[in-house]
């Protein structure tokens, strides 16, 4: 019961917090054409959890909190699935493929990056 707890309290400040990064993005009219917000929340999300695995492997309720709960709750998936999908559907398909390999790419180097910084190396 705990951990679901920690992995529930975690999951709800990372949603809050890409939630009102959003907001502010838009706000400033920088997703217009774009989603950057979605783009740089999951690469930061990815490049945190690399961090965190590295950093709280032994210590499992940590990891819970933060790598499952808050980066859980900061990345989304399904955002930028139906955001890749709106681009299409207006023939941005250049925009579309772009962002779709652009995001898988810049994750897993975020991630690889978090990890390489939290290993010291």
């Amino acid at each position: 019961m705990q951990t679901f707890l920690i992995v529930m309290l975690g999951g709800g400040l990372g949603a809050n917090a890409r939630f009102w990064l959003g907001v502010w993005f838009k706000d400033r009219g920088w997703t217009e054409f774009f989603p950057w917000h979605t783009f740089l929340i999951n690469v930061l999300g990815s490049f945190v959890l690399g961090v965190v695995a590295m950093a709280y492997e032994h210590r499992p309720a940590w990891y819970h909190f933060l790598g499952v709960g808050i980066c859980g709750g900061f990345t989304t998936f399904s955002t930028f699935s139906l955001e890749t999908l709106v681009m299409m559907e207006k023939d941005r398909w250049l925009a579309a493929t772009g962002y779709a390999v652009g995001s898988v790419l810049a994750g897993i180097f975020g991630a690889w990056f978090g990890m390489k910084l939290a290993r010291g190396a």
